[in-house]
């Protein structure tokens, strides 16, 4: 199987795909990919919003919480559609910490 040359849908430059990648994407069922390494970082890096010291993007809409652990006022990411349990940040991993080592 030769090294194909893929045009990145992101930039339009033209970038190698080997051999040694072609086998690496089949053995885990990818489909080949669409955008140059240098894409792929800058996208990787601005996925889910803005990052301490990186630039562009919204910011993420919050959301009040009560937490039913601390019955405390908080702020998080996404909005409950069900409620078995509402937990903040620190309490979320404090339980599941603990439940990683029952």
């Amino acid at each position: 199987m030769p090294d194909l040359e893929i045009t990145c849908g992101e930039c339009g430059t033209a970038f190698p795909f080997t051999e040694r990648e072609q086998e690496y994407y089949r053995e885990r069922g990818l489909s080949h990919p669409k955008r140059c390494k240098p894409c792929r970082d800058a996208r990787r890096a601005n996925f889910g919003g803005p990052r301490q010291g990186s630039g562009g993007g919204a910011e993420r809409e919050r959301f009040e919480i009560v937490c039913d652990q601390m019955r405390q006022d908080r702020q998080r990411s996404f909005q409950a559609t069900t409620r078995p349990a509402v937990l903040c940040g620190n309490c979320f991993s404090a339980s599941r910490a603990q439940n990683r080592g029952a």
